[in-house]
């Protein structure tokens, strides 16, 4: 059996073992995950898990929900300007893609995001209010 050495594992973990939310602030963001969910309402959700690129906050996650919702107009524009963000544009989606190849086309997809912060049961969260195109 191998020996860990604890001491430069932890050193490389860095920031990643806090649990405090990120500072609000605009950050560059990788996709590491998108997952397509059912909401309890029935509408279509992809799960999102980002990870910061760069910065003093560099390989922090946050997660996000990207919920369709065909009958609000409003709430389907904002889903479509996050997907663009990510570079899964117009002509992406006129290809009638399935779940699986939207999840699929989202990992190591780039954006900036404008992260900020709210309490939900008595915790302070981050949640990403803006999407916006990688620099």
């Amino acid at each position: 059996m191998s020996s860990l050495n604890w001491s430069d594992l932890i050193k490389e973990a860095g920031e990643t073992q806090s649990y405090e939310p990120l500072p609000d602030g605009d950050y560059n963001f990788t996709v590491l995950e998108g997952t397509a969910k059912v909401t309890q309402s029935g509408k279509t959700m992809f799960s999102l898990k980002a990870q910061v690129d760069d910065g003093p906050h560099a390989k922090r996650l946050v997660w996000d929900n990207l919920v369709v919702s065909p009958d609000n107009p409003t709430a389907l524009g904002i889903f479509f300007r996050k997907m663009t963000a990510m570079g899964l544009s117009k002509e992406f989606f006129d290809s009638n893609p399935s779940n699986a190849q939207i999840e699929q086309a989202m990992v190591g997809r780039k954006f900036r995001g404008q992260v900020g912060s709210r309490t939900y049961n008595g915790n302070k969260r981050n949640e990403i209010k803006n999407y916006y195109t990688a620099n």
